[in-house]
């Protein structure tokens, strides 16, 4: 005898299954879902996952800014690493976690423009890096490059707004869809 097959969306796909394939499935999810809920959030897993995933978005940062742009793409791979990181060593990802992890970006793509204009500073005045690094502001004033500085760091937080918000949008979207069926 043959089983009559239905369409279903299970965890956000598209399935034909039979109606007992799909309980079986369902009752999987179900599953799946409690043992999500009980699990406890890991806050410091999750900001040390976090950073760590972050220092992924500052080298794209750092890599495209030397090539001399500025890219949503960065913001992306921002947004992308620091909530990975973040649900990965705190086992599931939390509005509590979004917010650390803007929190995490937002402090990383100054660090990120910091470190491009450090680099800049480096090559031009033949200093090293870290020295470069920590007169950053001065120099920047002293050259009267304010204005360079700020829209520079206002494009890096518009692009990385743009690639971040979608990417966690999606990601609480998948979660939650995740296990419905």
């Amino acid at each position: 005898e043959v089983a009559e097959v239905n369409g279903y969306v299970v965890s956000g796909i598209p399935q034909l299954l039979s109606a007992s394939s799909f309980a079986e499935e369902s009752s999987k999810l179900t599953l799946n879902e409690q043992n999500l809920s009980q699990k406890g959030e890991n806050l410091i897993g999750g900001i040390v996952g976090a950073l760590f995933g972050s220092l992924i978005g500052v080298a794209v940062i750092v890599i495209i800014a030397q090539l001399g742009y500025v890219s949503v793409w960065s913001g992306v791979v921002m947004g992308v690493c620091t909530i990975k990181g973040y649900s990965i060593l705190g086992g599931k990802l939390t509005k509590k976690g979004v917010v650390i992890s803007f929190i995490i970006m937002i402090a990383m793509i100054y660090i990120g423009n910091n470190i491009d204009w450090a680099i800049v500073i480096m090559r031009n005045l033949e200093l090293d890096f870290f020295d470069a690094f920590s007169s950053v502001g001065d120099i920047v004033a002293y050259a009267g490059l304010e204005n360079n500085y700020y829209r520079n760091l206002a494009m890096l937080y518009l692009f990385s707004a743009l690639g971040a918000v979608p990417t966690v949008i999606i990601s609480l979207k998948n979660m939650k869809n995740k296990n419905l069926a």
